[in-house]
């Protein structure tokens, strides 16, 4: 560790080969391995404070919110594609039985979808029982 403050380069040239360093191992290390042979390192050099740390940091909170938006209005789909089941076959067949509700419940996006798309032809509980 001596030695690589005492290198004959610039603060922020040994932070970029740092990350660099610390971006291949991960393509073949696993992550606890890296983080025992660089969390010193990055604190003696203030890693944090490197542009390409900070680019890295950004895109991956950027992505990270990103997909959390995916996720919610993912789920947020799902539900109202499932409420939606569930109001137009109470409004059908006026009582559902629980195990029916349960399982629709359970149902993904594709198969609640066809649930709706062919509301017209499930016309007794048993032919509800195709889609679930």
């Amino acid at each position: 560790m001596l030695d690589i403050l005492q290198a004959s380069v610039t603060t922020e040239e040994k932070r970029k080969t740092l990350l660099r360093a610390e971006i291949f191992a991960g393509l073949y290390f696993e992550e606890k391995i890296i983080e025992q042979i660089f969390r010193e390192v990055e604190t003696m050099l203030n890693i944090e404070e490197s542009a390409g740390y900070q680019r890295i940091f950004k895109k991956g909170v950027e992505k990270g919110i990103q997909q959390g938006m995916e996720k919610g209005m993912e789920k947020g789909r799902q539900e109202t594609l499932r409420e939606s089941v569930l109001k137009l076959l109470h409004k059908k067949f006026k009582k559902i039985p629980r195990p029916y509700v349960d399982k629709i419940k359970s149902l993904d996006e594709y198969a609640l979808g066809l649930i709706l798309d062919n509301i017209f032809e499930i016309n007794t509980l048993s032919d509800l029982e195709e889609y679930l």
